[in-house]
């Protein structure tokens, strides 16, 4: 019984996906059709002029003649850009210039054969990259391709033309596409274009009707491409209205796998699983298990299985490679770890006995076997041709020896031999004697690589127990034929358990070097998370994937929407001859860090570079590029893992340094509003006072100023005088504090003669502070400090303007100076209150105040000492404030650089 479950998040979330880009993005549409001359181009061309009545802005990147001169009549009137011309290899080929595209941006470009490969010289392989590029751009692209050239149907359309097409493009980008339009004829009137001369001259007529164009191809290939539009729209549709909830439907659960190994064939049960995957709108698996049979491959087999992830990779799935002798077994557990509903697998052409076929099945067979729950889908290998091989090409034996090995080897022969030979002498029994030969070829399985050196010895063994133990001695004879089958057991037992042996060692090694990669995994994680700042996070990054793939590794950080300088990690100790400083290398990680995709060696994208670069990306941000050297060779799937496991750790980890700055910048905007509120605060009530007594005594003056005293008006007029002298200190101090504030300070140190800065910050407070004695000591030599001498006298005065506020009327403020070590020490002391202690560790602190109301009822904003401090410290000092014992406060500060003039 079906229940309703709702829309499926998946088709929404793409549909949210779509149009959070869709403004963003240039739109892809394009003419699709089952074979050349179905009037894709004319199409194309026929629509750009009506758009182009729309007062759209289009323009031709590049067509393609073919000589058909109704199509290219369709050209004229419409902007095209000019092609690029390359010469290659004597030829003179004419190619779409990118470049000149994206200089010019249009609203629409034509660029025609999507699939078509680029000559060498050009930046990208494929002409389908060129036109993501200008999609990326925003430019809109219109343009032509037929059913034969994607991927996941080349082998569908191998089989039907016996033709191989060479050109393709990843599904992908069909799927991608905003806008598809079949351009469809009858397979009989493109026939008869054919004939007339209309798609090609009719010197090639005649061939293509012997090879591709015959009558049951066109009409095959119609219906693949027919039935791929109404894939497409049926998913189309089936989106919009799961999207609307106006259907109920039970979403698919499929998950499909596909188990591959480096023969020939894998290359089609791949393109099958992508079909299918196609089919379900599921997910997909290529599956490789690696067993200690083919730990070590052939390059060719390498070469495959490389190119087979490659391929999974750009139709859109998922490699995964585990480890495991049995087969079947670890294709079961992983499938059902990845709750896989559906396996593709390649037939086993290999014939296998009646008599052995019980114990010697086959991994389909021992799939259909061990479960009731995943269908198997078996793929015939259509490349398989039956071949009479030799016995030994059968065998994976390793012949990789070394000369330790060889004399190990002998070594442990020779000392088994003699303590059979012993135990023979003292009277032990055949058996024993057996016994003994058989752990020394044991412990040679052990010691050594390889299956060859415990083969020879398990021969050698037989040999020597024929010979020095087996009546007749001392030949190779034998009276008992019971020995024969003692012989063959013994040969066989030795090479039962040292084939054991030897794949128990490479097991133990696959997983010794897993639990290392893991475990470098895990010191990275945590390395990553007590990371501070950029820089320590790229380090570490780079340092473990080189370590872990022995590659020379360099990252570039994004830094205001470039790339910084690069960090590098040699694997060498800086012997590798690879540099990243190459313009090829330079403009393969600019591509890279602009489009946010892999380019490089082993991709289609500079791929002429020696270096493979990959983005540090997080929640669709660049914070960098990641550089691998492969000038040693092509990553492999295991390497390429695990850099992009490392890097998106460094993702996160750079984004957690980014969120960091950002809470930084925050807390200093509400430090500064928080400062910027007491300031005002403080202002407004400080004002207040001053302000009020001169407007009170000037309006005295005014209104009564012939009525009144001459005395009384001076003592008025001092009053204002104070007053204004108090609010020109007030707004000198709030416009240093600013300066400090903005880091726009600039000291101009000098050498001053230090008696001359005491003289003149005494003479210009004694002009404030007229109720105080203001005593100046001098040292008794010629004192010199590099020092901003104006802004050590506002030091000084302020620290007068303190202690004549908190020091009652006619007492003595003291200044001094003197020096001691290095540096010039400067004193005000005054006999005034002091300073409470529960407030004495913050008289420097901004808008800090006691809270007392001084003589003139007015109190201090709480700049003054802060300036004080920050003037200080900005010289290389340090100011202190602590209580006379007999009453009072001393103020002490110091100028490092004291230079004594004699």
């Amino acid at each position: 019984m079906n229940q309703y479950r709702g829309p499926d998040p998946d088709y929404l979330l793409k549909e949210v996906q779509k149009d959070q880009i869709e403004n963003k993005r240039g739109k892809l549409k394009i003419f699709f059709g089952y074979a050349a001359g179905v009037g894709k181009t004319y199409s194309m061309l026929r629509e750009a002029r009506e758009v182009k009545q729309l007062k759209k802005d289009v323009v031709i990147g590049y067509i393609e003649p073919h000589g058909r001169k109704d199509t290219m009549e369709l050209t004229k009137g419409i902007e095209s850009i000019a092609p690029r011309v390359i010469n290659y290899r004597g030829m003179i080929l004419k190619e779409f210039d990118l470049d000149k595209a994206l200089l010019r941006k249009p609203d629409i470009i034509l660029v025609d054969e999507l699939a078509h490969t680029n000559t060498k010289g050009k930046r990208n392989k494929k002409r389908w990259q060129d036109v993501y590029e200008l999609l990326d751009a925003g430019i809109d692209v219109y343009t032509t391709l037929n059913v034969q050239h994607i991927e996941s149907l080349n082998d569908v359309v191998e089989s039907i033309t016996h033709v191989t097409v060479r050109e393709t493009i990843p599904d992908k980008v069909f799927e991608d596409a905003d806008k598809v339009e079949i351009i469809d004829i009858e397979p009989d009137e493109l026939l008869k274009r054919f004939s007339d001369g209309k798609i090609y001259g009719r010197d090639q007529v005649r061939r293509a009707f012997d090879h591709f164009f015959t009558k049951n191809n066109l009409y095959a290939l119609r219906e693949i491409a027919l039935r791929k539009i109404a894939d497409r729209v049926n998913y189309e549709v089936e989106i919009d209205r799961l999207s609307r909830g106006q259907i109920t439907v039970v979403p698919t659960s499929d998950q499909i796998m596909a188990c591959i190994s480096s023969s020939p064939s894998s290359a089609r049960v791949i393109r099958t699983a992508a079909r299918m995957a196609e089919v379900y709108h599921s997910k997909w698996i290529v599956l490789y298990v690696k067993t200690t049979q083919n730990h070590e491959n052939e390059k060719d087999d390498v070469k495959r299985l490389n190119s087979y992830f490659n391929l999974t990779e750009q139709l859109g799935g998922e490699v995964a490679t585990i480890y495991g002798d049995d087969i079947s077994d670890q294709i079961i557990e992983y499938a059902k770890f990845r709750n896989i509903t559906k396996i593709i697998i390649g037939k086993n052409n290999k014939k296998t006995s009646r008599l052995f076929h019980f114990y010697a099945k086959d991994v389909v067979d021992k799939l259909m076997d061990s479960n009731s729950y995943i269908d198997v889908y078996v793929i015939p290998n259509s490349l398989y041709e039956e071949k009479k091989k030799r016995f030994f090409t059968k065998l994976s034996f390793n012949f990789d020896l070394s000369l330790r090995d060889i004399l190990e080897a002998a070594v442990i022969i020779l000392i088994t031999t003699f303590i059979a030979l012993f135990c023979e002498y003292v009277g032990f029994s055949e058996s024993n004697v057996f016994m003994i030969l058989i752990l020394g070829v044991i412990i040679v399985y052990i010691k050594t690589k390889g299956y060859f050196l415990g083969i020879i010895s398990s021969i050698i063994g037989v040999a020597l127990f024929n010979y020095l133990f087996i009546e007749p001695k001392h030949s190779f004879q034998f009276y008992d034929k019971n020995y024969l089958i003692t012989f063959v057991i013994m040969l066989v037992v030795a090479f039962i358990i040292g084939n054991l042996t030897n794949r128990i060692q490479k097991n133990a090694s696959d997983s010794n070097t897993r639990e290392r990669r893991t475990q470098t995994l895990y010191r990275v994680s945590s390395k990553l998370l007590s990371a501070v700042g950029n820089s320590d996070v790229a380090s570490i990054g780079i340092k473990y994937i080189s370590r872990l793939i022995a590659r020379t590794i360099v990252c570039y950080l994004s830094k205001d929407g470039k790339l910084s300088a690069p960090f590098v990690y040699n694997d060498d100790n800086g012997k590798s001859k690879f540099s990243f400083s190459d313009k090829n290398e330079n403009a393969a990680a600019y591509w890279s860090f602009l489009k946010g995709r892999e380019a490089g060696a082993g991709t289609d994208t500079f791929y002429g570079a020696q270096g493979y670069y990959i983005p540090i990306k997080v929640s669709g941000k660049i914070l960098g590029i990641i550089g691998v050297s492969c000038s040693e060779g092509l990553l492999e799937p295991d390497q390429k893992f695990i850099i992009e496991t490392i890097t998106s750790q460094m993702a996160i980890a750079l984004d957690r340094e980014i969120l960091v700055s950002q809470q930084e910048a925050s807390k200093v905007a509400i430090d500064r509003e928080r400062l910027r509120s007491s300031l005002l605060r403080s202002i407004s009530h400080d004002l207040r006072s001053p302000l009020a007594g001169i407007k009170g005594a000037v309006s005295t003056i005014l209104e009564d100023g012939k009525s009144i005293t001459e005395e009384v008006k001076q003592n008025l007029l001092k009053g204002v005088y104070d007053d204004t002298e108090w609010l020109i200190r007030l707004v000198e101090n709030l416009l240093s504090m600013t300066r400090f504030d903005d880091g726009s300070v600039k000291i101009n140190k000098n050498l001053e003669l230090v008696e001359e800065v005491l003289a003149e910050a005494a003479q210009r407070s004694s002009k404030y502070f007229k109720d105080h004695e203001i005593k100046i000591s001098v040292p008794g030599e010629m004192i010199m400090a590099p020092m901003d001498g104006k802004l050590i006298e506002q030091v000084l005065i302020n620290l007068i303007d303190n202690a004549a506020k908190f020091s009652p009327k006619k007492s003595l403020i003291q200044v001094k100076a003197y020096g001691k070590d290095n540096d010039v020490f400067f004193e005000v002391i005054d006999d005034g209150i002091g300073i409470d202690d529960k407030i004495l560790p913050h008289i420097f602190d901004r808008f800090f105040t006691n809270g007392s109301k001084i003589s003139d009822s007015r109190r201090g904003v709480g700049l003054g000492l802060a300036i004080c401090k920050s003037i200080v410290e900005i010289h290389g000092g340090k100011i202190v404030a602590f209580n006379r014992k007999n009453g009072g406060s001393i103020f002490r500060f110091n100028i490092p650089g004291k230079k004594v003039i004699e």
